[in-house]
């Protein structure tokens, strides 16, 4: 009977401190994205990561970062047979709205290239020293799956309850 109440008391704080670990609101979401069919070949790759955190089903950035639901970007142009390649982050973002609801997300990048994709059935364009590309393909967009960190510490948490279990002895709760 003790073995048993020792394993439920262990078992039961290990479990309430996972969920009151893992009860805190979710990190932001990471979404890939892809674009192709440019004059002279080569391809967009990036990724953006953020949250709706004023529930409008939009992911919006914003040039200040109090407001901003982006909180990552990159995006990586290469393989064009007129181009050079080009790699944009967050730094070189000006525009960013993912419709949650639709799935399409309009973007504007700049450096020393510019980048503009603008939603569902626009294409995208793409100047660099004077010279522009087009594409008339849709920015294809798909959330990459992200194990949360807190599921990750209860789950630790819960295990390291477990082996502390075993090496008490049953003396302690005599």
């Amino acid at each position: 009977m003790k073995k048993l109440i020792q394993s439920l008391s262990i078992a039961t704080t290990g479990l309430t401190i996972a969920i009151a670990i893992g009860s805190r609101p979710a990190n932001a979401l990471t979404f890939s994205f892809s674009q192709s069919g440019w004059n002279g070949g080569g391809t967009i790759i990036g990724t953006f990561s953020g949250e709706d955190t004023n529930g409008d089903n939009a992911i919006t950035y914003n040039s200040n970062p109090n407001i901003s639901e982006v909180s990552g970007y990159e995006l990586i142009f290469e393989g064009n047979s007129n181009f050079d390649d080009i790699i944009h982050n967050l730094g070189n973002l000006d525009n960013l709205v993912y419709d949650v609801l639709s799935n399409t997300a309009t973007i504007r990048s700049s450096s020393s290239s510019s980048y503009v994709s603008e939603g569902l059935g626009s294409l995208g364009f793409i100047s660099q020293d004077g010279d522009s590309i087009t594409t008339d393909q849709q920015v294809s967009v798909s959330m990459i799956q992200v194990p949360e960190p807190t599921s990750w510490k209860g789950l630790v948490l819960f295990g390291l309850g477990a082996y502390f279990k075993r090496k008490i002895s049953t003396k302690f709760f005599e």
